[in-house]
């Protein structure tokens, strides 16, 4: 794979973290989400998406804050670059993200059937931190998996 950078994700984006959600949707317990809806995802103050190119994007996360802790709300990879390390890099990404802002905690939700997730996590040092009950956006109940790391 060619240089790997991020930027923040503008409207232009819409189209392919669109796709790329709907071509996850199934680790994700999704649901599917109109253009309108993205675009007013986009634009939610509270969180900031962001691309991961390498000559094409190939994945995208959000990111939300609190007071002193940086929430990844979401890390969607395209599935052709799936077991590639943009997973592992988009976790550096975050955690250098954390860094700049002075935050020092780092929080992530999974499910207990995304295994790939919760692989990733627990090898680049999260630790599990609660496992309980969690509706996910198919209006299911499963079993969460909360993740954190100090940085």
């Amino acid at each position: 794979m060619t240089e790997i950078e991020y930027v923040v994700a503008t409207e232009n984006d819409l189209e392919f973290i669109s796709e790329t959600y709907d071509e996850n949707i199934g680790s994700l317990h999704g649901v599917y989400r109109s253009y309108d809806v993205w675009k007013q995802l986009l634009s939610d103050n509270n969180s900031t998406y962001y691309i991961v190119r390498t000559v094409a994007p190939v994945a995208w996360f959000r990111i939300d804050l609190t007071d002193d802790e940086l929430w990844l709300g979401m890390l969607q990879v395209k599935p052709i670059y799936h077991r590639k390390g943009l997973g592992k890099y988009i976790l550096s990404v975050v955690e250098e993200i954390a860094r700049k802002r002075g935050l020092r905690k780092i929080g992530i939700h999974t499910t207990e059937d995304n295994m790939a997730a919760r692989a990733l996590y627990l090898s680049a040092d999260y630790l599990v931190t609660d496992i309980g009950p969690c509706t996910t956006a198919d209006g299911k109940e499963r079993v969460g998996y909360t993740f954190e790391k100090q940085i």
